[in-house]
């Protein structure tokens, strides 16, 4: 009896066996941005708009606001502070972005103020005003601050002046290498780039498919990646695929479709992106659109990947 009464509970304690539950699959940026036959589309937000919340072009805030939404690139603009710093800035002059003129008349350049000076201007934004402004969103940044800050998500650089060494030793130091996709339209800047920090993916600006297979032909640079126009992606794309090399472009035609539509309910502008940017978003991807700058990635992506970006789940 007590062997029978042991049986009857081993069966029920082990029961019927549990059919496997959905294996989820993720790929990270990272190894996206380095691997060729990688199918996911890099969106990029550009200055850290990714159409999800509204905050100030190149804050930290916006750019955690993307990175928390699983936008896998932010592109940065890099301006170089009188002491050296790399902040993020798109103009040189802080007018448009901050209350500079007012605190410093006549000295208005980041390549003018010390990195103490920068952090005592406010960015112009209603929500900075009044005396406990939230700093991520209401002070400039730096790049340090952004690589520590957000370290699962690559970097589209933009480089857009000052010297290069502050760069490279700040990117030596974080070790942030492979996180970078490093773009400019000088071949010089590129070669610089890639003889002080050889594991930083470099990206060319070329205007048209033509150029952009003679500079392969040409260059001694590994160019995994070249900046096109969406015009020529097709083209380009077929030309440079057995190369390992993949395109990248700018979609502001597409952001239209999302920015007319800003004021209206969230259905409405579903209903009209769904009709217009959606179709030829989907194009551009297929005919090898690999890297897509936008400042709308937050919706692009949800709109296509339902598990978000880089997941598949198979059941």
């Amino acid at each position: 009896m007590r062997l029978v009464l042991t049986s009857l509970a081993l069966l029920l304690a082990c029961g019927p066996a549990t059919p496997p539950g959905p294996t989820r699959t993720v790929v990270t940026p990272e190894a996206c941005l380095h691997d060729p036959a990688c199918t996911w589309p890099m969106y990029s937000a550009h200055r850290g708009k990714c159409g999800l919340v509204q905050e100030p072009e190149n804050t930290l805030a916006a750019y955690l606001a993307c990175a928390d939404a699983g936008v896998p690139m932010l592109e940065i603009d890099t301006q170089v502070s009188a002491d050296g710093v790399v902040v993020l800035n798109h103009d040189s002059d802080l007018e448009r972005t901050t209350d500079a003129e007012t605190k410093f008349p006549g000295r208005t350049k980041v390549s003018e103020l010390t990195l103490p000076e920068l952090r005592s201007l406010t960015v112009t934004d209603p929500r900075c005003e009044g005396t406990s402004p939230d700093p991520l969103r209401c002070r400039l940044t730096t790049l340090g601050e952004l690589l520590d800050a957000a370290p699962a998500v690559t970097l589209m650089i933009d480089y857009k002046s000052g010297a290069l060494d502050p760069f490279f030793a700040l990117v030596r130091e974080k070790g942030a290498q492979r996180r970078l996709l490093f773009f400019d339209g000088s071949p010089d800047v590129l070669a610089q780039v890639h003889a002080a920090l050889p594991e930083v993916t470099l990206m060319p600006r070329i205007t048209s498919a033509d150029e952009g297979v003679a500079l392969l032909e040409n260059t001694t640079l590994p160019i995994p990646w070249l900046h096109g126009d969406p015009g020529y992606v097709k083209d380009l794309a077929a030309r440079v695929k057995a190369r390992g090399v993949r395109v990248y472009a700018d979609v502001w035609h597409l952001d239209a479709e999302y920015l007319i539509t800003e004021t209206r309910p969230p259905e409405e502008q579903a209903a009209h992106v769904a009709a217009t940017a959606l179709p030829k978003l989907k194009v551009l991807i297929r005919d090898g659109l690999a890297g897509i700058g936008t400042e709308y990635a937050g919706p692009m992506a949800a709109a296509l990947y339902a598990d978000g970006w880089g997941v598949t789940v198979t059941p």
